[in-house]
């Protein structure tokens, strides 16, 4: 009974953050239907149906959205280090913290979630230029990731 209620508890302060309908059954197991109640009743609106991405790949093509990934992916990874169990709840935490730092930014939870799982999955990598010490998010397998750092521009690639 208890741990079905924390599942509840975990659904609504994900619905509270706008995430995707895939990712709260993900991480809840309470069905869809319950959830996009739920969701209509807490917001007023219906939920972002459809499934999850498989890749953050899209957030390279705009610079701002990159660096806000970056920065996100740094403060879930210090997160992380001090509560290697955590789990979602780790999450939640980076990005809470994330939007009081930037209140403005247009990150949302579910690119934070996706930022987190394939930080997690080894498909993405934080990595610190070698020019200005700044957090570069690398996509594991993509050249185009490694071309310059977001904050210096130094060129990242290793090989000539």
């Amino acid at each position: 009974m208890i741990k079905r209620l924390k599942q509840y508890e975990l659904a609504v302060g994900l619905i509270q953050r706008q995430a995707r309908i895939a990712v709260i059954i993900r991480e809840t197991a309470i069905s869809k239907d319950v959830i996009k109640a739920t969701y209509k009743e807490l917001l007023g609106r219906p939920g972002s149906p459809g499934p999850i991405k498989e890749s953050i790949r899209g957030l390279t093509h705009n610079v701002r959205c990159y660096k806000e990934a970056t920065l996100f992916g740094k403060l879930f990874r210090s997160i992380e280090i001090e509560n290697v169990q955590g789990g979602i709840d780790n999450v939640i935490q980076a990005f809470d913290f994330f939007k009081i730092s930037l209140p403005n930014s247009s990150l949302d939870f579910t690119t934070a979630w996706l930022v987190a799982r394939d930080l997690r999955n080894k498909q993405l990598r934080l990595i610190s230029c070698h020019q200005c010490s700044s957090p570069v998010l690398i996509i594991v397998g993509s050249e185009k990731s490694l071309e310059r750092c977001c904050v210096c521009k130094t060129s990242l690639k290793t090989d000539p």
